[in-house]
């Protein structure tokens, strides 16, 4: 009798730790949130604050799809002090580490004679535990947390630690 309760507490314990882990697992998630097409005139600049040149993120990556002329590009932000007006060709991406910040973007062909056009995306990248974007998930992790773990615990330690005569 006293091994059967030890055995539910502790299979009680393992199913919660379970639900713990598997909802614990990190994940990668891509958010596409800004995917803009412009033109860029000779002697121009576009941004900062025009549609799409602006975004406040965590991480990113950038990508540029460039026809014509090659245009200078200028981010601001933290992290971005390698990303000042540098030349910019047919493509062009780069990643920024993470920060929590605003960025704003500057596309400058004031130097060309040329129109450029600009198809410019910015793709969010977030890594998190997979309870954050399931709900069913978070409840497991929550259940198995302060129900199933404490109980299945607890029911083993009291069941083991009690004398035989005194289980019913």
């Amino acid at each position: 009798m006293i091994r059967s309760r030890v055995s539910v507490g502790l299979f009680l314990a393992l199913i919660g730790l379970a639900s713990i882990l598997i909802s614990a697992i990190p994940v990668t998630r891509v958010d596409e949130v800004i995917d803009t097409p412009f033109a860029l005139g000779p002697g121009s600049e576009y941004g900062p604050y025009h549609s799409g040149t602006y975004y406040h993120t965590r991480v990113f990556i950038y990508k540029s799809v460039l026809k014509g002329e090659g245009i200078y590009l200028t981010v601001s932000g933290h992290n971005t002090q390698h990303l000042r007006n540098i030349y910019v060709g047919e493509r062009f991406s780069f990643a920024i580490d993470l920060a929590d910040d605003q960025y704003t973007f500057v596309f400058d062909n004031s130097k060309g004679n040329n129109e450029s056009l600009v198809r410019f995306t910015l793709r969010e990248f977030w890594t998190g535990p997979l309870w954050i974007g399931s709900p069913p998930l978070f409840m497991a992790g929550l259940i198995g947390l302060y129900l199933l773990l404490p109980i299945g615990l607890a029911t083993s330690a009291i069941t083991y630690l009690r004398p035989a005569s005194r289980i019913l």
